[in-house]
């Protein structure tokens, strides 16, 4: 559980203006329009009263800015989707907080002829309060990803190959963590818009202090329509984590579940819920069972005004840490097998597209966690308002 899940209701009231609207136009199309490209620029001010997600409720005043250049090709076989973006922040008081962060992405699809899938890479610096260890991290995040789907029949098979790194800045606090995904799913085809799915994923996981995590997960669940009117996808089944570290805490064994579901009332209203449960590791290689759900509804009152409103709910249980014997409760805050944490937050916005270039948004987001630990009891209240520009 981290302040990602909470901050990202800030940007409900951004995203809505911008489905709500027509696109822009791109600021350059090259080879009869096959080729795009788009500038967005954003400014953004921040009132947080709590900007270490800790029970000190240190707040400060944030002013960001940030810049996205995107490119898009559609043509031959291969589709192309690039971005290069760079945003900086400016804290009032806790100066030593202020950061520029770069971040690329880059995809290549294949969307047609019998075998389709794609291709990902992307790479960024990233500073956030994270609420598992009640302090703020900074860390570069390396991504790639291979995703391969084949039909055969009324069957379609597809899978995935995924590498993720983190490396903090501060190595001397937090673990590095590199992740090695693969995974097969079959997908079957139902009556009624609905397809039958069943898979396997194995993940492993290893950290800078020598640890690691084996986890292997087998489920099933639908996609399409769940029931009437609603949408989505869900899929449950068994997961089981087994670490390898200095400290053996055992072999770990619970459900796991994940899945989406959507809802149009009309045109301008509209509900969308997520939920999930997946073992993690969190940035003192401490390993924890997640489970979490959000729900999030739209209402676009015109074509320049629009409103949202979301809420969420989360359980982090600690297991234990791989590598080193448990920590004394207080700060550093507990981070052994005795922390459970919990939390709930919610938040409404505005948004504004003032023409086809320019956008605003309003938001106030409320976020609580409770835990074992005392040092992770706090609330984090932010107003958020935010403008941008995109060509």
């Amino acid at each position: 559980m981290n302040f990602a899940r909470a901050s990202r209701n800030g940007l409900i009231g951004l995203l809505a203006a911008t489905l709500a609207c027509p696109p822009a136009r791109a600021l350059v199309a090259l080879n009869d329009g096959r080729d795009r490209i788009y500038v967005t620029g954003t400014f953004t001010t921040t009132l947080d009263s709590n900007v270490f997600a800790n029970s000190d409720n240190s707040g400060d005043f944030v002013y960001s800015t940030g810049f996205v250049a995107e490119y898009t090709r559609r043509a031959g076989w291969i589709g192309v989707n690039g971005s290069i973006s760079v945003s900086s922040s400016s804290f009032s008081k806790h100066r030593d907080q202020n950061f520029t962060n770069p971040n690329y992405s880059l995809e290549f699809t294949k969307k047609s002829g019998r075998t389709t899938g794609a291709l990902s890479l992307s790479g960024a610096r990233e500073s956030r309060a994270d609420a598992s260890v009640n302090l703020r991290s900074t860390s570069w995040n390396y991504n790639v990803g291979l995703n391969v789907k084949y039909p055969a029949g009324i069957n379609t098979f597809t899978g995935q190959l995924g590498y993720s790194n983190r490396t903090y800045v501060e190595d001397t606090l937090f673990a590095d963590l590199a992740t090695y995904t693969t995974g097969i799913d079959m997908i079957h085809i139902l009556a009624g818009e609905r397809e039958l799915v069943g898979g396997y994923r194995f993940r492993y996981s290893e950290t800078s202090r020598l640890t690691s995590t084996s986890d292997h997960s087998a489920t099933v669940g639908i996609n399409g329509r769940l029931i009437r009117g609603i949408v989505g996808g869900l899929r449950a089944g068994l997961q089981t984590r087994l670490p390898h570290g200095a400290t053996p805490i055992g072999k770990f064994t619970s459900w796991t579940m994940s899945g989406t579901a959507a809802y149009a009332f009309n045109k301008d209203l509209n509900v969308a819920s997520q939920f999930s449960k997946d073992f993690s590791t969190t940035a003192t290689d401490a390993s924890v069972d997640v489970t979490s759900a959000d729900v999030s509804a739209g209402y676009a009152m015109n074509s320049k005004v629009s409103w949202s409103l979301s809420g969420g709910w989360g359980l982090t249980r600690f297991l234990g840490e791989s590598g080193r014997i448990l920590l004394d409760p207080g700060p550093p805050p507990l981070l052994g097998p005795q922390r459970v944490d919990s939390y709930a937050t919610w938040s409404a916005g505005v948004a504004v597209t003032l023409n086809n270039h320019l956008k605003s948004g309003l938001n106030y987001s409320w976020f609580q966690n409770w835990s074992s630990s005392s040092y992770a009891d706090f609330i984090r209240r932010s107003w958020t308002l935010n403008l941008s520009s995109r060509w």
